[in-house]
């Protein structure tokens, strides 16, 4: 809808023109009436309204002045002047300002209507003609990302040789990039990707996978460090520029990338960054090596940020045999299995965080190794829980899921909290079976200490009914309650004596005298201790 204000000093003229005008029909709404000039210039400025009907002669501003103000603020508002008077210097000054129509008055509805079709066809044309100018504008800026991809991938994999294509392609794509300038390719991959993409449609992964390249190229933009390109599924290559080829620098962007796509989508990035080289033609080597370094993300982890040069040449097979290194496995496995079976859980988390530390300490073994030694070491449990247990299945409830969850790990730190899960739940088992005739025990003295507190039941007592020593049981009653035996006794005594006071008339001497208290004092000292209160005061 076409908005139309309306503004003259003389009330009758702006009621005519608001009822006889067929508004509506023409696809206008008159959204404002002002009764002088000042006020029609504000209201322009608030409403911005398409078409702006004005009287020249006004109070505070005439409409020419209006006109005027709204051409330089730049408010496209269109302009129909109203005169009462045939006057050739109003007609040029409306010329001058391109107004959109001038009308003398008396005024005639069907000149005004004529008027408004002209300016409503004007409207729709500029209208179209944005629209069209938009959309091939949108089309062309597509266009040139789709090319400007087009290139840099063509780059990075040495198709294109031509040291003068490639400073032509550079400088009409704009890039901050020169053909003979020391240049480094890193690569970088979204962690758990699979698993963010499973049962997605294939809208979800492009718009992931557009997203993380625009946040790239964001920071990349801010610094002018250089540019990014979406090769392949979940592949990020990124071309830095000689003025970010310093560690430094290069940590500075990994940095805020990661601190971008955190705050997007929870999003973490491992990097592999390759080799600096001289010219665009070698170009191709650094991305090999940025490949190189982003597949040791599986001893390094996720969000890992890995340079070629910092890769260990260690992983020889001579030294995979050595004999050292199988007994250290060997040893450990052991240890494990051995602390399992005592329950003994925070021995087990050490143990197998040193047996992963081990396993991944300097490279030494292939990612297929660590695999198997971890089924290997997952296998050994089960068959050991085997060996004494019947309900093999309620202690091992993930068996098989364990197992596969290591051979689509894709890290050994995802494989680690695999393996430790999985042993701590059967540790756990065994630390219950191992703790459960201490749960009897406590069991027996909690009864002793409720049926006998009135008669001063001592440590000696309870220890002589249970058939154990007092140390013992003292340690056990402690390190399963939290709570010594003595703590427990004047709780049942307090819990008695608040009972009593509760629901009884016997005198505080008798309460005294009826929880074995030999001196009723030190009840009621004892009480408020535990309390808080006096017994008075309690029964009050």
């Amino acid at each position: 809808m076409i908005t139309v204000l309306l503004a003259d000093d003389d009330f009758l003229v702006r009621e005519t023109l608001f009822e006889i005008v067929p508004w509506r029909e023409l696809g206008m709404e008159v959204i404002g009436q002002a009764e002088n000039g000042k006020q029609a210039l504000n209201m322009c400025i608030e409403l911005k309204p398409d078409i702006l009907f004005t009287d020249i002669k006004m109070p505070f501003l005439n409409g020419l002045e209006v006109a005027i103000s709204l051409q330089e603020l730049d408010i496209k508002t269109k302009i129909v002047l109203i005169s009462g008077i045939q006057d050739f210097t109003y007609a040029k000054t409306a010329l001058s300002i391109n107004a959109a129509g001038y009308i003398l008055k008396p005024i005639q509805i069907k000149e005004i209507i004529e008027v408004l079709k002209k300016i409503r066809n004007s409207i729709d044309m500029e209208q179209n003609r944005e629209e069209v100018y938009y959309r091939l504008k949108l089309q062309l800026e597509e266009n040139m990302y789709l090319m400007k991809d087009r290139f840099l991938n063509n780059l990075v994999l040495g198709i294109i040789n031509d040291q003068n294509l490639i400073a032509e392609k550079l400088e009409f794509f704009q890039l901050p990039l020169n053909v003979n300038e020391n240049l480094l390719i890193a690569v970088a991959e979204i962690d758990d990707y699979n698993k963010r993409v499973k049962d997605k449609a294939e809208s979800y992964k492009q718009f992931l996978n557009f997203s993380v390249k625009n946040i790239i190229e964001e920071a990349l933009v801010n610094h002018q460090a250089g540019v990014s390109v979406y090769t392949n599924d979940n592949q990020f290559v990124i071309i830095f520029n000689r003025k970010f080829l310093s560690e430094e620098k290069l940590a500075l962007i990994f940095d805020e990338i990661q601190e971008l796509l955190l705050d997007f989508n929870n999003i973490t990035l491992s990097i592999g960054v390759g080799n600096a080289v001289s010219s665009m033609d070698a170009l191709g080597d650094s991305y090999n090596n940025a490949l190189n370094a982003l597949n040791y993300k599986f001893y390094t982890g996720k969000n890992s940020i890995i340079h070629i040069g910092d890769i260990s040449n260690t992983r020889i097979l001579s030294q995979m045999s050595d004999f050292n290194v199988y007994t250290n496995l060997n040893l450990m496995q052991k240890e494990i299995l051995s602390q399992i079976k005592l329950g003994d859980t925070e021995k087990l988390l050490d143990t197998v965080e040193k047996y992963f530390s081990f396993l991944t300490e300097v490279k030494l073994f292939t990612e297929e190794y660590i695999r198997g030694v971890c089924i290997e070491l997952i296998i050994n449990v089960y068959q050991e829980t085997f060996k004494t247990e019947t309900e093999v299945q309620d202690i091992f409830p993930h068996y098989l899921n364990s197992v596969q969850t290591v051979l689509k790990s894709e890290t050994v730190f995802e494989m680690k909290q695999t393996v430790n899960q999985m042993l701590e739940h059967v540790c756990r088992y065994y630390k219950s079976k191992y703790y459960l005739k201490h749960g009897i025990l406590v069991s027996q003295i909690k009864v002793l200490a409720e049926k006998r507190y009135m008669e001063n039941i001592t440590l000696s007592d309870i220890a002589n009914e249970v058939y154990m020593s007092p140390n013992y049981i003292c340690s056990v009653f402690k390190k399963e309650t939290g709570i010594t035996i003595n703590e427990y006794l004047i709780k049942v005594k307090m819990d008695a004596a608040k009972n009593m006071l509760k629901d009884t008339k016997m005198k505080i001497l008798e309460i005294a005298e009826k929880l074995g208290y030999e001196n009723p004092h030190y009840f009621s000292y004892s009480f408020k201790k535990y309390t808080g209160q006096t017994p008075q005061q309690y029964r009050a």
